[in-house]
């Protein structure tokens, strides 16, 4: 039980480093109730991680975390997706399967599975194989080409690995959806990998901040009523939100 809390613990500090940037040692100590060494010992774990670096009296998130997406899609809106993938955390079962799709929220999500254990991780995605490397989770990675934009890997060799497992859940991202019926993206490839991936899950989400509301592009991958679940922040449009509800499920946080 203390390891389970341990990594709980853990697991929402790293969550509060991504969403602020830094903690100090005091102040999270009294939040949790626990003692400043053992926050130490903590802000010592999530830097052998990747994802702290120890500063005077507390920690700051490490500049890797921040230039890698940023070099993907310069990483706006860093705390609206860590509250998104902080629910998405929630939908995954004790010791299930998950396929984590490319993208920049799912990149945060990635970091925060690495802080779990006994989970069966599929992803197509080189930004959150390089932090989920190191979990205590079996890692899957599948192999074709790498879409240098998305850093993810599409075609098909990846799409025949797809289809042969079966998901708990599946986490999928999308470049928008303005005008459509449903998520889309900017590349054909990537759009028939999503279809395949909610073919292959018992649940599928999607995970988008509201700016892709706001966003058109090319290839609608699915109908809103395909997926379990649209999970999103609360400045979504309402006009949106309420045509989208009539087919599936909203989260907004």
């Amino acid at each position: 039980m203390n390891k389970q809390l341990t990594a709980e613990r853990r697991n929402q500090l790293a969550q509060i480093l991504l969403s602020k940037g830094s903690i100090k040692v005091g102040e999270i100590s009294r939040e949790f109730g626990v003692s400043t060494e053992t926050i130490r010992k903590d802000i010592i774990y999530l830097e052998k991680e990747g994802i702290a670096q120890k500063s005077h009296g507390g920690a700051t998130i490490t500049t890797s975390m921040l230039e890698r997406p940023v070099d993907m899609k310069k990483m706006e809106n860093t705390a609206i997706k860590t509250r998104i993938s902080t629910e998405a955390l929630s939908h995954i079962p004790e010791n299930g399967t998950v396929i984590l799709d490319a993208g920049s929220t799912n990149y945060i999500l990635a970091t925060l599975l690495s802080l779990k254990t006994g989970l069966t991780i599929f992803t197509n995605s080189i930004l959150a194989l390089e932090v989920l490397l190191n979990s205590e989770n079996k890692v899957f990675a599948f192999g074709g080409l790498v879409r240098s934009s998305s850093r993810g890997i599409i075609g098909k060799w990846a799409n025949e690995e797809l289809r042969s497992i079966h998901a708990d859940v599946s986490f999928i991202g999308t470049d928008g959806f303005l005008g459509l019926n449903g998520p889309a993206t900017a590349s054909y490839e990537e759009a028939e990998f999503k279809k395949n991936i909610i073919d292959v899950s018992q649940n599928s989400y999607i995970l988008t901040d509201s700016t892709k509301f706001h966003s058109r592009t090319l290839f609608e991958f699915c109908h809103w009523k395909d997926i379990t679940c649209l999970i999103t922040d609360a400045d979504a449009p309402a006009d949106a939100l309420e045509t989208i509800r009539k087919s599936t499920e909203i989260i907004t946080v």
